[in-house]
């Protein structure tokens, strides 16, 4: 993709976010079409679907069993969905990657994954290519799906700033200068993949250069490296805030719990990005795999998934996330969009190739505490 068409997607994003999702929708695939049909019978024989990845990701029982009944009501099907939680995220690619290569079942029937996860499982030709437009009714905006219909977006994610509510006033960061403040220093956490921060060095934002400088002032700061699911630790008092997170979702969750911590979008480096989904190639119920992925994107299981997660796509007519992106744009924020084609890209460029930098200067600095 090249960079006028970067620059194309994020302009349709804002332009989205400034009109609404509630405009003109896609004619929806009609629910009659033979290949509908049989994906529907294919799954009510199989009868099944197993899904396994990392904890704390679309794994909440009610919700899972909210969505379940749903899915079987919807498409008149008796399917027993089971969740067992997974290793780390990579590991989970890892297993799918070696099973798909091997011939072997699937650990799981479904994978779900960012833009560079689903990137590595494309790229090792692991996922089964679908042509969601023709027949999944809820998938019919080509802007939800990868370059060869690989995997499809089903929830949008705003990493950011979480910080302790110790935090006030001026004191709460709002961007990524703020976070090399004295006051912070040794009192940030941050993912040791430095994921996100390898985005800044698109030619887009602010390149190489700037980004490894960047991320060299910063290390002063981590004091210690976290994941998802880690922003609870916020609230013992030994460091203030996770950037990048893991997103909006996750902080509001924790507020909702009663946890003492807020969240600010980064104004000088924000991002929209996305939550995958996709079928591996040697998955034990693939068709079932498919109407599930297609059920997601539907308004009711949007809803549910934003009753428990705090988050859906924002893209989709209907959307509460849309707000957010709404609210900040008018705000004056500029989001740059992360989606597959533009980790392709960077990979393409050779900025991929910054990663292991951004890894060793952070892994440097948390050995030193």
């Amino acid at each position: 993709m090249s960079a006028r068409v970067l620059a194309l997607s994020l302009a349709t994003l804002l332009a989205v976010a400034c009109g609404g999702p509630s405009g003109a929708r896609p004619s929806a695939a009609p629910t009659t079409s033979p290949t509908f049909q049989k994906i529907v019978g294919a799954a009510a024989t199989e009868g099944a679907l197993s899904l396994q990845w990392t904890a704390g990701t679309q794994d909440n029982p009610d919700e899972l069993r909210r969505q379940s009944d749903g899915f079987n009501k919807t498409y008149s099907l008796n399917v027993k969905v089971t969740f067992t939680p997974g290793p780390p995220v990579t590991d989970v690619i890892a297993k799918v990657i070696q099973a798909v290569q091997a011939n072997k079942p699937s650990p799981t029937d479904v994978v779900i994954g960012d833009e560079t996860q689903i990137l590595a499982l494309a790229k090792a030709n692991a996922l089964e290519s679908v042509l969601w437009t023709t027949w999944a009714p809820n998938i019919r905006d080509p802007r939800l799906t990868t370059p060869g219909g690989t995997a499809v977006q089903v929830q949008t994610r705003l990493p950011g700033l979480t910080y302790s509510t110790r935090l006030t006033g001026d004191a709460i960061p709002h961007s990524l200068a703020d976070l090399l403040r004295p006051g912070l220093r040794g009192r940030v956490m941050s993912s040791p993949e430095g994921t996100v921060l390898e985005h800044l060095g698109s030619p887009e934002l602010w390149g190489p250069g700037r980004t490894l400088d960047y991320v060299r002032q910063l290390s002063g700061q981590i004091g210690a490296f976290a994941g998802c699911g880690d922003e609870a630790r916020l609230a013992d008092g030994g460091l203030d805030v996770f950037a990048y997170d893991c997103g909006a979702n996750h902080a509001a969750q924790l507020v909702k719990k009663g946890v003492p911590v807020g969240w600010a979008i980064p104004t000088d480096a924000a991002f929209v990005g996305y939550l995958y989904m996709g079928v591996p190639k040697t998955a034990p119920h693939p068709n079932t795999a498919k109407l599930w992925i297609n059920y997601l994107l539907g308004r009711q299981a949007q809803d549910v998934m934003f009753e428990f997660e705090a988050a859906d796509l924002h893209l989709l007519p209907g959307s509460h996330t849309f707000t957010d992106v709404d609210r900040y744009t008018k705000q004056g924020v500029k989001f740059f969009e992360l989606t597959v084609e533009f980790a392709q890209v960077q990979e393409n460029r050779g900025i991929r190739s910054i990663r292991p930098e951004i890894q060793s200067i952070l892994a440097r600095a948390v050995s030193l505490r």
